[in-house]
């Protein structure tokens, strides 16, 4: 059985071709994103890169205020990312989330939050 995943454009991070913070930060209200994950999908095709990236979930209690790291993740490869590559997301209380790719690439990457929380 396939399962179908849905994404909303509420949970959309935007796009980056280049090392760097994400366009969109989440609002997440009251909500939590405990147990999802963020992923990383590839809307231009695949994305070249030798050493890998990395990838790193900040939080904040305001949206513009001082972002600290929630989770990172290790070397993310070309191959993995192809594959889709899921980051898990554990509890956390900050309010605004966004996320940043470390490293250097070809191509352009999409964080998306996925809702989807198993069995």
């Amino acid at each position: 059985m396939e399962k179908n995943f849905h994404y909303d454009a509420l949970n959309d991070f935007g796009e980056v071709s280049a090392a760097g913070n994400f366009p969109n930060v989440i609002d997440l209200g009251d909500a939590t994103l405990e147990r999802m994950t963020v992923d990383l999908k590839l809307p231009a095709g695949s994305v070249t890169t030798a050493a890998g990236v990395t990838l790193k979930v900040e939080g904040s209690a305001t949206a513009a205020g001082t972002y600290s790291t929630i989770v990172a993740s290790g070397t993310v490869s070309a191959a993995m990312l192809d594959a889709g590559y899921g980051l898990p997301l554990p509890k956390t209380a900050h309010k605004f989330i966004r996320v940043n790719v470390a490293g250097t690439f070809t191509g352009t990457i999409q964080a998306i939050v996925n809702t989807y929380l198993g069995k």
